[in-house]
């Protein structure tokens, strides 16, 4: 299986098409998405998934920069919401705290529910880049529409007005401030070994990410189809120095292809 990385979503696919290339679906909505890969026994259903990112966004919107890693949960479940009485990582071990199989299997279930809900809260970012996005359009639209209707020419239309632009935008969380918000892809690379079959290839078109991996260390060798491949713990790719405690997905080999 190609599978795309690092976005789950469609339309922020930045390569070329690649034909049986499918995106990872973490079970938010009550429906695969189309063209989607969504594996059997996901271990929250989208109800629970839905309550958990629902308390995560009213607790993100409590910070002024929406950027913050909390925000977005970018680091790990675990520091989500941490000595709080609505703590995520209590509401995600009380999932399987019920004394069905041993100690060993609920450690694995719990395993698989925090990489879950990793992948869900990058689902969740992804369609908050896309709101945005279609905020930012709209207001440019608007702008373009209002030119129309008054009159105004090209050259008078990109003087004044479009500092404004930038500083209306720039209240939204849009990436005409300058502030670019980036999706925590080491820990979505590290949480998909949990649920994709063990032949799946990641098809990466971002060239910033191939950079980091690169700095780090990691080989691409070129293969026959001419793109660039390499295989490692996910937690490599992930850009950590030691294996992690407690993330045993990030223990799993990864084949992940460059497309360039």
């Amino acid at each position: 299986m190609l599978l795309a990385f690092p976005y789950m979503h469609p339309e922020l696919w930045s390569g070329d098409d690649l034909e049986g290339l499918t995106f990872f679906d973490p079970g938010l909505t009550a429906e695969p998405a189309p063209h989607a890969f969504r594996p059997e026994g996901l271990p929250l259903d989208p109800k629970m998934a839905g309550a958990l990112i629902n308390d995560c966004i009213n607790f993100g919107e409590q910070f002024k920069d929406p950027g913050e890693m909390a925000y977005f949960g970018a680091v790990t479940a675990d520091d989500f919401y941490e000595g709080s009485s609505m703590s995520i990582q209590a509401q995600l071990s009380r999932q399987f705290d019920d004394g069905r199989g041993s100690k060993q299997e609920r450690e694995a279930r719990e395993a698989a529910s925090k990489a879950q809900f990793v992948l869900l809260l990058a689902w969740a970012f992804e369609e908050r880049i896309l709101e945005l996005a279609g905020l930012e359009e709209g207001i440019r639209n608007g702008w373009e529409a209002m030119d129309r209707t008054i009159g105004v020419d090209e050259e008078d239309s990109l003087g004044e007005r479009e500092t404004a632009l930038g500083e209306t935008l720039s209240h939204t969380g849009g990436t005409s401030d300058g502030q670019e918000i980036r999706l925590p892809w080491q820990r979505v690379v590290e949480a998909l070994p949990a649920f994709v079959p063990e032949e799946t290839v990641l098809i990466c078109a971002d060239p910033e990410i191939f950079e980091v991996w690169e700095e780090f260390g990691i080989d691409f060798e070129e293969g026959q189809d001419g793109l660039l491949r390499a295989t490692a713990p996910a937690w490599q790719f992930g850009c950590r120095r030691r294996e992690p405690q407690g993330v045993p997905a990030a223990l799993k080999r990864l084949t992940i292809a460059i497309l360039k």
